[in-house]
């Protein structure tokens, strides 16, 4: 082998090497074209399906998605990214699949570190064109000296070109996690901090809303309470002034008809007697006119207790609004009948009560009837 011809291979090796860094580190523009999103999971989907044919089920837990979101994926979730790159045209990427990525140990340590690993075929577009295959990047979420606060950016932390035993893959991927892997875990736990601190303040602010709302419930079950009160003595007094007013036109319109009662008439002819049992055990003997109504009867025993008091000669007409309702009833025993106060009914034309009777004074019931 000529001079020439070691240096051309190396070129072409240490451009290779840096193509491949070069497309984990330049920023590329973010795909916001649908259907190429979807091209690119579907590539991912069957890269494992055709990887599963050859190999079987046996295998790391590729990242269903594209690259772009297996690294974003990464950056989220703050783990180590394996990325593979391979072609079938290559002789040694069978025996990589089948010894290397289906190996038990490897499959443990890589469970066991959490690490995400996402493949593809040169062939597809989201995968990339090294010198030798399979190409496997490491690539984890760090943040750059000198930018304390700043977010992570994805580090290209080292790779492997070739086919590597299961065993040598995971001392490359050993030496990744024990030097970058400290690093790491204090972004964990800076950002387990925070999230614990925003969680804190969520639950402050949620006890802050529910104590809130309880005193405003308390508030409102305290105005309610007063504003029932303050409609109950409303009621009460309103109430109290209604009876106190029914009291005072009763009474009222009791000395008006005492007032306006009809003179007891001296002769015996064309007269009623008529003889009381009043409520209180007392017996009282009147004569009516023959032409007095049956209400008159009533308005004499409902002002009967009114007739030893000394009435004002300054008693005002009733209020027309009062309607005056008697308290009690008539009643001839035997046989029982029950004579209604009746302003248009004259005493003479009440077969009852004409030209004599005796009858009891009764409290009246609402279910009192004939």
């Amino acid at each position: 082998m000529d001079l020439r011809t070691i240096i051309t291979a190396c070129i072409n090796l240490v451009t290779g090497i840096l193509n491949a860094v070069l497309y984990f580190l330049i920023p590329r523009p973010v795909i916001t074209d649908d259907q190429a999103n979807r091209r690119d999971s579907h590539l991912a989907t069957q890269f494992i399906q055709k990887f599963e044919e050859k190999y079987g089920v046996e295998h790391p837990d590729f990242f269903q998605g594209t690259l772009s979101e297996a690294l974003e994926r990464a950056k989220r979730d703050l783990r180590f990214a394996m990325v593979i790159l391979q072609t079938d045209e290559h002789d040694n990427t069978a025996k990589f699949n089948r010894e290397t990525l289906t190996s038990d140990i490897l499959l443990t340590f890589l469970r066991e570190h959490n690490v995400l690993v996402w493949a593809g075929d040169i062939k597809d577009p989201e995968a990339y064109q090294a010198t030798t295959f399979p190409f496997v990047a490491v690539i984890v979420a760090q943040i750059p000296q000198g930018s304390a606060g700043s977010s992570p950016k994805l580090l290209f932390v080292t790779h492997y070109e070739g086919y590597s035993t299961p065993e040598n893959l995971i001392a490359i991927l050993t030496m990744s996690i024990e030097r970058y892997g400290q690093s790491l875990q204090r972004i964990r736990n800076e950002r387990a901090e925070h999230e614990a601190a925003r969680q804190i303040r969520a639950q402050q602010d949620d006890a802050y809303l529910a104590s809130l709302r309880a005193d405003q419930e308390k508030e409102r079950i305290a105005r309610e309470l007063v504003e029932t009160q303050r409609l109950t003595e409303e009621r009460a007094r309103k109430e109290e002034e209604a009876r106190q007013l029914l009291a005072l036109n009763r009474e009222n319109w009791r000395q008006w008809t005492l007032k306006n009662l009809p003179d007891e008439p001296l002769t015996e002819t064309e007269v009623a007697k008529l003889s009381f049992r009043l409520a209180n055990g007392e017996r009282v003997v009147r004569k009516f006119r023959a032409t007095d109504t049956v209400e008159t009867v009533y308005n004499f025993v409902d002002t009967y207790y009114l007739r030893n008091t000394s009435s004002s000669s300054n008693v005002s007409e009733p209020s027309p609004d009062y309607i005056h309702t008697f308290d009690f009833l008539l009643v001839s025993p035997y046989p029982r009948s029950v004579y209604h106060a009746d302003k248009f009914k004259e005493i003479q034309n009440e077969q009852g009560l004409w030209p004599s009777a005796n009858l009891i004074v009764e409290e009246s019931t609402a279910d009192d009837d004939e």
